[in-house]
């Protein structure tokens, strides 16, 4: 039921002498109330919210001697050692900056600064509990789910690691033999040595309860008294017995669990029974937990329980925070930071971007980290739907951290792999290159030999008719008749291994059929240049070659960064609906001025039947199934992919659906001559995988 335990100069004082304290009727009306609220404990119906469990203890504690401690001794505190390690079985936390600053949250406070009662807040005259104004502090709050000995489920009520800790404990103690009869755990309010219902008070003295970081137990065997000297005890009251039922072994589970015990005596408390006090409150009913979010994780997990908390680095309104969720993958609106690591001076990168594990059907947006963006994006870089793995190709711009921000519109896992950056002319070295667009060709289509490539195995593609300085191709693959769900990797041969790499360049289902761009670098073959897949599956498997990059001046193009747009969204067609959305519809775009081709984000979704599309120019798009295609989409799927699309004379370029589908199309480039960035191709690096991503 109190707050402090050793006094310093920032500490509050949780009990004051009994005059002080509340007139008789509302002390009366506050234990009526509290005790209501614990029968309610022990007989609720099994509800819950969140699960916690119990394991066998696993420090020695003799657990046979249940004498009530009433004369009992602190142990030393710990150490940062100690706690960091989270083996605090002999020592007591007892460093205290106060909830909010360990990083359990800032809850709203009732009192407004002239004293008035804040709108929103309903009072029983002891705590606040339930009040409208609570409701997403108390929501973030979770519950045990399943019974703790005699305490029903959704009963114990904490933030998700605390709850940890007070689970282990609570079954622990009873597992050895002690009964529980009544406890409590969450309750907003403030400390008892004040004013519990905060009135002319600041949130400085909210008790632990307000957070659900302390629990009482067994309330009337453990009274919370003020203890002075007496004719048995004339020197100092830390010799006189207290009124408790709790043997010390019950004490030492609880601080092997990281939790402090009031009965050691508030304000200072008696260190051991020799200690001269005038005075001394001891609580033995209440235990508390005074460690960071950290520290709790940490010590659950040396106990045998695992907290799933999962942290990252994300950007709001332009500055860097370190922002954590009690689910294991970056929520809905964060903008997660990914810092790529490329050559100094680089502007942009091509990355590819990968979401699996979302929780609803959602997207991404690939975005600079500077400015303060909110809401939903103007355009995507990925969508994914539950159950899903999807893998998407994109040019990210980089701020002067070197980093792009990911925004995702849903919980959901995301991967990037690093495939090369661009950078101003005047800059890159005699690594970077420039784009030179090929008539797109079909160098493989397994369906036509007959066979699939076969499952974790490496497959050597050869490309003949490319300048010879090529170092990276430009290259559109696509998987079909899939065995089972898994991923390609593309790649030089000498990078890629027989063994399963760490990157990839598209994810699939079983009996999928998904397409991607992807940027590879080139080696030696045997009968010349080419490159190698491997994928986890037996799969055909379908390459086409759109473009090369070479060094220097002989390639044709450089690149512009666009600022992210959507050109077209046929989900909102206002007029000519019929005819984008019919098989064999062409959609006519227009690419900014000078642009000789456009790097474009192509969106599939809503179609009638499974569906491919091309782009290309108007004048020369000539729709054919032996046509090499830009993206694939089945009925019920959304599907993504890049393409670099050339341009006709007057600016314009097409997008032909070979049945009824809606195509959304987002710019992120061009290319040209009097481009400026140049390309520098690099293997395949992850860089980014929240799935991997530490506490």
């Amino acid at each position: 039921m109190s707050q402090q335990f050793f006094q310093n100069p920032h500490e509050m004082q949780d009990h004051l002498p009994r005059k002080f304290r509340f007139a008789p009727f509302v002390v009366l009306i506050a234990l009526v109330s509290y005790a209501v609220i614990v029968i309610a404990m022990l007989t609720a119906p099994d509800t819950a919210q969140a699960k916690g469990s119990a394991p066998a203890t696993k420090v020695a504690i003799d657990t046979s001697n249940s004498t009530p401690w009433t004369l009992p001794s602190m142990p030393a505190r710990c150490t940062d050692v100690q706690i960091a390690a989270g083996d605090v079985a002999s020592c007591l936390i007892s460093k205290y900056n106060g909830a909010a600053k360990n990083g359990w949250g800032t809850p709203p406070f009732p009192i407004a600064a002239d004293g008035t009662l804040n709108a929103g807040w309903k009072s029983n005259g002891w705590e606040y509990s339930g009040s409208p104004a609570l409701m997403d502090w108390e929501a973030a709050l979770w519950k045990n789910a399943d019974k703790v000995g005699t305490i029903r489920a959704g009963r114990i009520q904490a933030p998700p690691a605390a709850l940890a800790l007070f689970e282990g404990f609570l079954g622990e103690i009873q597992a050895n033999g002690y009964r529980i009869t009544d406890a409590i755990s969450y309750n907003y309010r403030c400390t008892s040595n004040t004013r519990k219902d905060c009135v002319g008070l600041t949130s400085a003295s909210l008790s632990n309860h307000a957070w659900g970081l302390g629990i009482d137990i067994n309330v009337g065997a453990n009274p919370e008294v003020r203890y002075f000297p007496t004719a048995d005890s004339p020197t100092t009251a830390c010799s006189v017995p207290m009124a408790t039922n709790l043997p010390q072994w019950v004490v030492q589970t609880a601080e092997k669990w990281g939790l402090l015990w009031g009965g050691y005596g508030w304000s200072g408390g008696c260190t051991t029974p020799e200690t001269v006090k005038s005075s001394v409150i001891r609580d033995p009913m209440h235990f508390e937990f005074r460690g960071t979010v950290e520290d709790a994780v940490k010590i659950a997990s040396v106990n045998g329980v695992s907290v799933k908390r999962y942290c990252s680095n994300v950007v709001e309104a332009g500055t860097t925070i370190r922002k954590c969720t009690w689910q294991d993958r970056p929520q809905a609106g964060w903008r997660t930071s990914v810092p790529l690591q490329g050559p100094a001076g680089a502007t942009s990168a091509l990355v590819n971007i990968t979401l699996t594990g979302a929780s609803e059907t959602g997207y991404v947006a690939a975005e600079s980290c500077d400015g303060n963006v909110t809401g939903d994006r103007a355009w995507s870089n990925g969508n994914v739907a539950v159950g899903a793995t999807v893998a998407n190709l994109a040019v990210v711009p980089l701020d002067a951290l070197g980093r792009f921000c990911l925004y995702n519109s849903t919980p959901m896992h995301m991967i990037v792999d690093a495939q090369g950056f661009f950078m101003p002319s005047r800059l890159a070295g005699s690594d970077a290159t420039r784009f030179t667009p090929l008539v797109p060709t079909r160098v493989l289509d397994t369906r036509k030999i007959g066979s699939k490539v076969l499952a974790s195995g490496l497959r050597e593609i050869l490309v003949n008719g490319i300048p010879k300085d090529s170092v990276a191709l430009l290259t559109n693959l696509t998987v079909t008749a899939t065995a089972s769900e898994g991923y390609l990797a593309g790649e030089s041969c000498d990078k890629l291994s027989s063994n399963a790499p760490e990157s990839s360049n598209l994810n699939f289902s079983s009996n999928d059929t998904v397409a991607n761009l992807a940027v590879v670098t080139l080696g030696n073959l045997s009968q010349g240049a080419g490159f190698c897949t491997w994928s986890n599956q037996g799969l055909h498997q379908i390459v086409d070659i759109q473009g090369v990059f070479t060094p220097g001046s002989s390639g044709m193009w450089g690149f512009n960064l666009e600022p992210q747009r959507r050109l077209v969204d046929t989900r909102k067609c206002v007029t000519d609906c019929a005819e984008v959305f019919r098989p064999g519809a062409m959609i006519k775009l227009k690419a900014p001025a000078g642009a000789s081709a456009v790097l474009v984000n192509l969106t599939l979704t809503d179609a009638a039947n499974s569906s491919f599309v091309i782009a290309d120019r108007c004048s020369t798009l000539m729709p054919s199934t032996e046509t090499p295609s830009n993206a694939n989409v089945a009925v019920g799927r959304v599907a993504a992919n890049l393409a670099v699309v050339p341009v006709d004379v007057d600016g314009s370029f097409c997008v032909y659906t070979s049945s009824a589908t809606r195509v959304i199309v987002d710019i992120q480039g061009t290319f040209s001559p009097s481009a400026d960035l140049r390309f520098i191709p690099v293997s395949s690096v992850r860089r980014f995988d929240s799935r991997k991503v530490a506490n």
